[in-house]
């Protein structure tokens, strides 16, 4: 099964990040000391404590990297970056971690930059390596998962297909219910049919199998019960389709959109329930991003409060009022919250907005317009740095926002929404996001703003999160973007 390989491969990962690690340590030692003469005397402890906290950081790092996902299957040019990101990450945190204990060796710059970038390449060297000795040595050893195919003869090619992208699974045989007599032994793909209807049950007890998948159509021919209860009472894992849920996927979803669609089996009085829907962050994503979000806005937080002491005072002048303009937004799944902002428009641009509807220049339900009458001068310049943002950072702080997500709308965007709009409100909204570093002032049509949103959702990393906020910087500096 599945879990069987994402245990294997675990442990075998962390060996093998573990063994490049002190190749890279060996290696960053012999050419900062041996070649470049540029390493001091240190003492033994001084050595073993910096291995240490290198060891401790490379523990952090393993677990807050995403190791999910087929290794084999991995290319070359994934590893190479996942490589660079993991010892970014793993000499960030030993760095850190040296001069919290002001250890000596933190002054051999040499050596604590010899060690990721050596390793970088290691860890690329041992994950292919790896590659080869769990698709080798597992499959000699005979620890593959001895798999049983039961479908339709269209069915068998793609079915075999995908199985043998995981390494742990070796298909023995197949059984196609609807194969004559002649055709048993000839191949599909590569894989011998091995019975039809009228032999599969002898197959399956005669040969050794710890898996079967089972793909037919469940509402022809006789009831497929028996053999189900036979197999279950036989110590088979068995796998097998949903019809009813096949359906439902081809009618009301896109390929795509059924790809990405989490797929869960409960009971609920005395029946059993499938449930579907978006794929959810898992609890250790939700805690990463959860503790950049805290990070962030603490951080933000200290750097805003000065800022907006400074601009208060001309905000102020030109337009009395309250400092912090305080509004009602819709945020995670219609979850209603109330955002800030420093006021950048006159009081009551609310009122006025109606009057000016005829010259929204946004396609769809988002409201903007070249020179708006009811911003203010002051409120120009706070809108073109994005100032006029930063008290969002305690809203992230708060809870109710991220540092990036989608853009909240407003009660009267959201009363107007499709269906297919909510979606860009399944994760937590963002003082920033994919749709604020791609050019927002030149976006004019609000669905392309719910693809961007929507894209950002189905491929989020936490990575790709640092990624955006390194870009949002970029934008403020440059005044790109920002009406």
């Amino acid at each position: 099964m599945n879990n069987r390989r994402e245990k294997i491969q675990y442990i075998g990962v962390f060996l093998a990040d573990l063994i490049g690690l002190i190749i890279s340590i060996g290696l960053a030692w012999g050419i900062t000391d041996g070649i470049l003469g540029k390493m001091r005397e240190y003492a033994s402890n001084d050595f073993l404590w910096a291995v240490l906290l290198l060891t401790l950081a490379y523990i952090c790092s393993f677990f807050l990297t995403d190791q999910k996902g087929d290794i084999v299957a991995r290319p070359l040019r994934r590893d190479f970056a996942q490589a660079v990101k993991f010892n970014l990450l793993m000499g960030l945190i030993n760095s850190a971690g040296l001069a919290l204990t002001k250890a000596a060796m933190l002054d051999s710059r040499y050596f604590l930059l010899f060690v990721p970038v050596i390793n970088v390449f290691t860890m690329t060297v041992t994950h292919a390596a790896l590659k080869e000795i769990l698709k080798n040595t597992y499959k000699m050893r005979g620890l593959q998962s001895l798999v049983g195919v039961i479908t339709t003869a269209d069915h068998a090619e793609n079915m075999i297909r995908d199985l043998y992208q995981d390494w742990s699974n070796r298909i023995v045989g197949l059984a196609i219910p609807e194969a004559t007599d002649d055709e048993i032994g000839q191949e599909i793909a590569g894989v011998p049919i091995a019975a039809n209807y009228a032999g599969f049950m002898d197959w399956l007890r005669r040969t050794a199998l710890d898996e079967v998948y089972v793909d037919i159509p469940m509402d022809s021919g006789s009831s497929f019960v028996p053999f189900l209860e036979e197999m279950e009472s036989m110590g088979l894992t068995v796998h097998f389709s949903l019809p009813t849920l096949n359906r439902l996927e081809r009618d009301c979803c896109s390929e795509t959109s059924a790809a990405r669609m989490s797929r869960t089996l409960g009971r609920c009085a005395g029946h059993n329930m499938v449930t579907i829907g978006t794929v959810e962050l898992s609890i250790t994503d939700q805690i990463m991003k959860r503790a950049l979000d805290i990070v962030g806005s603490i951080v933000g937080c200290i750097i805003s409060i000065p800022i907006i002491a400074i601009v208060a005072i001309p905000l102020k002048l030109e337009s009395p009022g309250p400092l912090v303009f305080r509004q009602k937004r819709v945020g995670l799944n219609g979850r209603e919250f109330y955002i800030h902002k420093l006021r950048s428009m006159y009081i009551d641009a609310e009122e006025r907005k109606k009057e000016l509807m005829s010259q929204n220049e946004m396609t769809g339900l988002m409201f903007k317009m070249q020179d708006d009458p009811r911003i203010t001068k002051v409120g120009k310049f706070i809108r073109k740095t994005s100032i006029d943002e930063l008290p969002q950072f305690f809203d992230v702080l708060r809870g109710p926002m991220s540092l990036v997500g989608t853009r909240p709308p407003t009660l009267d965007e959201y009363k107007q929404y499709e269906s297919h709009h909510k979606r860009r409100l399944s994760m937590k909204p963002g003082i920033t996001g994919l749709w604020q570093v791609s050019g927002r002032s030149s976006i004019e049509d609000f669905e392309e703003v719910v693809k961007l949103d929507t894209t950002y959702i189905d491929n989020w990393t936490f990575w790709g999160d640092i990624k955006i906020l390194f870009k949002t910087v970029g934008v403020v500096f440059a005044r790109r973007g920002a009406e």
